[in-house]
């Protein structure tokens, strides 16, 4: 939406400014091709999930000015939020309103740290089919991934990054166009996928699965 203010930090994640969201990035934009990077970064979130027995779950983006048709991770988006100050929970709040309007899922947990993840995940008390577990792997200020626009050059963005992790093993049901298509593949054999035919994926899905592989 045009209309969606973000905020700008720097490269150690402190707050700069708030700017609406078009003209943030075609700032973000022209600096990165004038210069080589991006000064500014914007907060996003990432969510990677996978199956109960380990298979990555990729959408397929819709018609979008960013990386239009290409095949992602699950769900991501910027952080729309009032608090400057980037807290845990602001990026916690998004993480869950991302993921219930672009693949229509509204059970979600976040654990507390990785431990409690874990026994979250063998309690048995969760059914997979209906509900999202999810735990924070990693925050990254400064996480940079070539983004592909429509029509122009690729240009290098930065983002403000919490990646989180988790496991849905439910259909996904695509609520707003943000993702068209959905399947699910081995980690090994996407990232050979990836690293042989880039051009049909998004740059992070790259990104998070040569960083992330092991944790996921």
């Amino acid at each position: 939406m045009n209309s969606e203010k973000l905020h700008a930090t720097d490269p150690n994640g402190h707050y700069i400014k708030t700017e609406e969201r078009g003209i943030l990035l075609r700032e973000m934009q022209d600096h990165a091709k004038k210069h080589g990077d991006a000064h500014l970064a914007v907060p996003v979130v990432h969510i990677i999930l996978t199956t109960s027995d380990g298979l990555v779950r990729l959408v397929q983006r819709g018609d979008k000015p960013e990386n239009p048709f290409m095949w992602d991770k699950a769900v991501g988006g910027h952080v729309v939020t009032d608090d400057t100050s980037l807290s845990r929970q602001a990026f916690d709040d998004n993480a869950k309103k991302e993921i219930a309007e672009e693949i229509g899922i509204t059970q979600i947990t976040i654990a507390e740290d990785a431990l409690h993840y874990q026994r979250l995940r063998h309690s048995g008390g969760f059914d997979f089919q209906r509900e999202a577990l999810l735990r924070l792997i990693d925050y990254d200020p400064w996480q940079g991934a070539v983004a592909r626009v429509r029509g122009g050059e690729p240009w290098l963005k930065r983002s403000n990054t919490m990646t989180y992790a988790g496991i849905f093993d439910g259909p996904f049901r695509f609520m707003d166009g943000e993702a068209i298509a959905e399947r699910t593949m081995a980690k090994g054999e996407l990232l050979m996928e990836i690293r042989q035919t880039p051009w049909k994926y998004a740059d992070g899905a790259r990104v998070f699965m040569e960083r992330y592989f092991h944790l996921i």
